[in-house]
């Protein structure tokens, strides 16, 4: 019976991971690693492999055996190295080797689902190769949480999409190797995870990017995991994913328009940027929530969502019309690819002005509060706590400052300035126009803040680097606080200028402006900024949508 079981659970397994035939886009794919392979014979990949093994063609699978060889070798098999199992190590001058501690993480996939099914293709040589490898690598997730140090909000559930690869991971890795203290390890770090985010939500909330490696993720735990409880979670998450960037996300537009914890800019060139859950082939035997699906075919504007993630907690927004959007998140630093404002507006996906604070990535601290189409930014160059936690010790808290960078607002080049003085730029695009109010606080008093104009080739210069070409409007360095109100109207509509106040009184900074938007906060003992909230975020769900 026992061994029954077993064959059945090998069989369904099997059929969840790859199909066995090349898509057409698969062949195109082959032949264009081919050609790099014949050019430069370092051009290796495990998904090269897998495709050559993949190809029913008997004179590439010597090649196959070659290329997987050839990728195992760079992985480090030192077992007293901190990067045991891991690919894309380096050495110092002293030795230590160092690296991306997440990258055996993105393997598992490709090595537990795609790569495990070829065995039968690989020499006897490779395939003890390939089995030795799968080892260090489960050794290297074992191992991940041991050294590196998170901020306090994301340590270490809250990393999210690293988390759950880790299950993942675990999961695969205990049922391939019949392991039962992986499949209890499975079993604990799930727990652990499910229960931070039913209760607080996904830190690496709306990133289109990193939801879809969560979601990916998850459907492996769905198809693998033995345990019914947990599969069943997972497609509770997996429905969570997809009715989150499905609210975000404007239909027209197709881009997600809100606060967003981690985003790389994405939206800077023309064409589809909804997360990949959409634009590519959703798993087998998932389908959608209804309710997403009639949102994403249906909406009715204005729509509205409101949602939170983070023990901090981090409260993210969108407010969508029938051509524009805008969003927002406050809660201070969460990534530095963080948005805590953005605008969107055009025709469609091809035709689009977006903007958004902040342009360059940087752990800048930032506070929002949004109403309808305008909101009120605050930023300081406080400590951050990716400063006071995971970098304490690294970073020399005295020259703190130099780790921000520069900071501004990022424009689109469809942006065309109509206007431009210390405490008023107008941007105009696709029959609205963009107001924006920068001010900063000098000796207690709020002015304006003449901001200058930069190209960008980069998303930064440090932080997660992305070549991208943009226009960023730069707060200049000096003040500690400073920040910007920004209203979106149709052109032709009446803009009275606002009324941007600023008190302090007893510790408690107060911005706020004549329309009823209020940010308050304060800086703790430890030098953090922390928030007073307008409604208690308890009272606020982890997502919600109106029309």
């Amino acid at each position: 019976m026992r061994k029954s079981l077993l064959i059945l659970s090998f069989l369904i397994m099997s059929a969840s991971c790859y199909n066995q035939a090349l898509t057409e886009a698969e062949r195109q794919q082959l032949d264009q690693l081919n050609r790099n392979y014949q050019a430069d014979k370092n051009n290796v990949s495990l998904n090269y492999a897998w495709l050559l093994y993949r190809s029913a063609r008997e004179d590439l699978i010597h090649r196959a055996d070659s290329v997987l060889n050839s990728v195992i070798t760079l992985q480090d098999s030192d077992p007293e190295s901190f990067m045991y199992g891991q690919w894309g190590w380096r050495e110092d001058e002293t030795g230590r080797r160092s690296g991306d501690q997440n990258n055996a993480l993105f393997q598992a996939h490709i090595m537990f689902c795609g790569l495990w099914n070829e065995q039968n293709k690989m020499s006897s040589a490779t395939r003890e190769n390939f089995l030795l490898s799968c080892r260090r690598m489960t050794e290297a997730v074992v191992r991940r949480w041991d050294y590196e140090v998170f901020d306090i909000y994301r340590d270490f559930t809250a990393y999210s999409n690293a988390f759950v690869m880790y299950v993942q991971t675990f999961i695969l890795a205990g049922e391939r190797f019949d392991n039962e203290r992986l499949r209890k390890q499975a079993r604990a770090q799930w727990t652990r995870w499910y229960n931070h985010i039913s209760f607080f939500g996904i830190d690496e909330f709306a990133s289109p990017g990193y939801n879809r490696v969560i979601f990916y993720a998850l459907d492996d735990i769905r198809n693998f995991s033995p345990d019914e409880r947990i599969r069943n979670e997972a497609k509770e998450i997996m429905d969570h994913i997809y009715l989150l960037q499905s609210a975000i996300t404007h239909p027209l537009l197709k881009l997600p328009v809100s606060g967003i914890s981690r985003d790389y800019r994405n939206f800077y060139q023309p064409g589809d940027m909804r997360s990949e859950i959409f634009t590519r082939q959703l798993p087998a035997s998932y389908f959608p929530p209804a309710e997403a699906v009639e949102i994403n075919g249906n909406r009715k504007y204005p729509f509205e969502v409101i949602g939170k993630a983070s023990a901090m907690p981090f409260i993210f927004r969108s407010y969508q019309l029938k051509d524009a959007a805008m969003g927002s998140m406050t809660g201070g630093s969460v990534f530095q690819q963080q948005i805590h404002c953005i605008t969107a507006v055009g025709k469609n996906e091809n035709e689009r002005a977006v903007a958004f604070l902040q342009g360059s990535f940087t752990p800048v601290n930032g506070y929002t509060d949004q109403k309808g189409t305008s909101t009120l930014c605050v930023y300081n160059r406080l400590p951050a706590y990716w400063h006071l936690t995971q970098k304490h010790g690294v970073v020399d808290m005295a020259v703190y400052r130099e780790t921000f960078g520069e900071f501004g607002l990022g424009i689109t080049s469809e942006w065309k300035e109509k206007m431009k003085t210390p405490d008023h730029i107008v941007l105009e695009a696709y029959g609205y126009e963009l107001h924006i109010f920068p001010f900063r606080i000098i000796e207690e008093k709020i002015v304006p803040c003449d901001l200058e104009l930069k190209h960008r080739t980069t998303t930064s210069p440090v932080y997660h680097p992305r070549a991208r070409i943009f226009g960023e409007y730069v707060f200049p360095e000096e003040p500690e606080w400073f920040g910007a109100f920004l209203v979106l109207t149709e052109i032709g509509e009446k803009m009275k200028k606002p009324v941007i106040s600023y008190r302090n009184v007893e510790g408690i900074r107060t911005f706020s402006t004549n329309r009823g938007h209020t940010v308050k906060l304060f800086v703790a003992e430890k030098g953090d900024t922390r928030q007073l909230y307008n409604v208690d975020p308890a009272l606020i769900p982890l997502l919600k949508y109106a029309e």
